[in-house]
């Protein structure tokens, strides 16, 4: 990008981002504040032995947090993650499934949490995260 070909502002925000496309993350379940995920990774998600880089694994859990956060009820938008905490349990190879739940929403806060598994189910990586929200007017409740 230059200054002579700066990036459009989005007209609307996607369903998914464009980031989480390019690592190929497809959502298989999403509904009532939960979501599932899957990734069949490519050479380029791979760290120098081999197995799907921990930035990736990152990725997935923020991603499916995210996903898991939009489908309550009287969210208009996300505001961004405000804090992501992950914690890799072993190196991750082929295809990887992520559930992610949320725990706790709040007026403007979703406190969530996800894990990572590969196809033995075997857990790889787990995560929590706080994401910002902007809820519809009159749609939240204590």
């Amino acid at each position: 990008m230059t200054a002579a070909d700066p990036v459009p502002a989005p007209t609307a925000l996607p369903d998914v981002a464009p980031f989480a496309q390019w690592l190929g993350l497809e959502t298989e379940t999403a509904a009532e504040g939960r979501a599932l995920l899957r990734l069949a990774p490519h050479k380029e998600l791979l760290n120098r032995r081999g197995a799907i880089h921990g930035g990736v694994l990152a990725s997935m859990l923020d991603s499916a947090m995210a996903r898991a956060s939009r489908t309550l009820d009287g969210v208009e938008e996300l505001g961004g993650t405000t804090d992501l905490h992950v914690q890799y349990m072993q190196p991750a190879e082929g295809e990887l499934k992520v559930s992610a739940w949320v725990a706790h929403a709040a007026q403007t806060l979703v406190f969530c949490r996800a894990e990572i598994r590969d196809a033995a189910d075997r857990l790889v990586a787990s995560g929590t995260a706080s994401l910002r929200i902007r809820r519809k007017r009159g749609q939240w409740s204590p």
